[in-house]
């Protein structure tokens, strides 16, 4: 990194930090003042209801919720898959005695039945999961400890950076190797899950609410594009169809196929993924453990069991 990339930076976190100052301060302010009602008037017990949106997420699944079984009070999820995973969750949740609500598939209006998981959630806290997050064994503690120093009379939005992994369990996109967002809330009046377009469905907080804490090291990975290369093809093009809104009008079959045309030619689908993956390696580098850390046990002891893999 040269020098104007760290001046850059050095801005940067400058910027972000007394962006969370001033923000913090506003919202004591108004706690103050009594502009904001008191959180501990909504009445909800104490403890963390995970939302784990999930779409065909049959391959990490069950490590996924199961590092965070000793966190959370109840998972409530929400699934549009069409592989095994509904099947995987129900199992989960008979053999390992998890506190289980469902709600309807998500594929027709992800928004909308976000906002009805995000209704359903009884706990104080919020916990945003999905199917291929996985926690670091310090994560249950460190938010533990997080969440019992918080005021009860106040609202909190909780950061922390997952670490990304990409293509395969070794390795990362360079540019983009972490994932920093409010992945743990309290319950907090006005919230709601929204989309703009272009972009996908985000949990809005009211800033007047919620006072902005950070975590810094990294609690959790998110296996981002750890999945099978026809499966990554395809998820790029639904991608651009969820973008353009235009999930509704064209089926995704129809629109992978034209698009593999024009970007490959007359190839087989099977074809196609295997060079966008190739192309996709091309820009990775290794995993950096020395900087983020091990893998988390409960992914290695999956990865050697189910997959024969070695981390």
């Amino acid at each position: 990194m040269n020098k104007s990339d760290l001046l850059e930076k050095g801005r940067s976190l400058l910027g972000g930090r007394l962006s969370n100052v001033i923000r913090n301060s506003v919202v004591d302010l108004n706690s103050f003042f009594g502009l904001i009602p008191p959180a501990d008037l909504l009445h909800r017990p104490e403890g963390i209801s995970a939302i784990v949106r999930v779409r065909n997420e049959e391959d990490w699944i069950e490590p996924s919720l199961l590092s965070i079984k000793d966190l959370v009070n109840e998972y409530v999820v929400v699934d549009g898959s069409t592989d095994r995973t509904p099947e995987i969750v129900d199992r989960l949740a008979k053999e390992r005695g998890l506190e289980l609500l469902h709600v309807m598939d998500f594929r027709e209006d992800m928004v909308a039945i976000s906002n009805e998981a995000l209704a359903l959630a009884k706990y104080r806290w919020v916990l945003r999961w999905d199917g291929d997050f996985v926690a670091k064994e310090t994560m249950a503690k460190r938010i533990r400890e997080t969440v019992g120093s918080c005021d009860r009379k106040k609202y909190f939005a909780v950061y922390w950076p997952h670490v990304c992994l990409d293509g395969d369990l070794w390795h990362q996109d360079p540019i983009d190797p972490l994932q920093f967002e409010n992945w743990l809330v309290t319950s907090t009046p006005g919230s709601e899950f929204v989309r703009r377009r272009g972009s996908f469905e985000y949990l809005q907080v009211p800033s007047k609410y919620s006072k902005r804490l950070q975590i810094a090291e990294p609690l959790s990975f998110h296996l981002r594009t750890v999945k099978p290369p026809l499966r990554l093809l395809y998820h790029k093009y639904w991608i651009e169809l969820f973008r353009n809104d235009l999930l509704d009008r064209v089926s995704l079959d129809t629109y992978a196929s034209e698009r593999i045309r024009q970007e490959y030619g007359e190839v087989t689908a099977a074809e196609a993924a295997k060079l966008f993956s190739v192309a996709m390696f091309s820009r990775l580098v290794a995993y950096d453990r020395e900087r983020y850390g091990d893998y988390p046990r409960l992914l290695k002891d999956y990865a050697k069991s189910k997959l024969g893999i070695e981390l």
